[in-house]
């Protein structure tokens, strides 16, 4: 039998509360923090996807970059909804220094998304934008 000394005791009830307590409010803080992080991994995700869609739409261009500049092709909203919008949904794109019916060297692809899981302030950055320059191909260049 062992003897305890008065000074000895355990926790006391409130003490145990107190921690408990204490440890809730750290986890719900490291919850809360994963949540964030996987929010944010997944707007990276997004962005990575409108990267691959501007891109595509840049080498779709490439393709038809010699008929366009010398008018073999019409470079008209049919072409850009059929040819260069975005395969995904959620996704939208838009050519910025374009003019209707007229192919340019020189323009900005520009693809949108939306994702409603990050706060407003970062709502408006959910849009990529790629410059693009064709050089100027010759006239024989649609021949071949």
């Amino acid at each position: 039998m062992t003897l305890q000394h008065p000074s000895q005791r355990g926790f006391s009830l409130i003490e145990a509360l107190v921690a408990l307590f204490i440890s809730s409010v750290a986890l719900l803080a490291l919850a809360a923090g994963q949540l964030k992080s996987l929010q944010y991994a997944n707007n990276s995700f997004q962005y990575t996807l409108a990267m691959i869609q501007a891109n595509n739409a840049v080498e779709r261009v490439w393709n038809d970059a010699c008929a366009l500049q010398h008018g073999v092709k019409e470079f008209d909203q049919p072409y850009i909804d059929t040819t260069l919008s975005p395969d995904l949904p959620g996704y939208t794109l838009t050519l910025v220094g374009v003019e209707a019916h007229a192919f340019t060297n020189n323009f900005t692809v520009n693809v949108a998304w939306d994702d409603t899981r990050v706060n407003d302030e970062a709502r408006s950055e959910n849009q990529i934008n790629v410059n693009v320059t064709f050089p100027k191909l010759p006239s024989r260049c649609h021949a071949i």
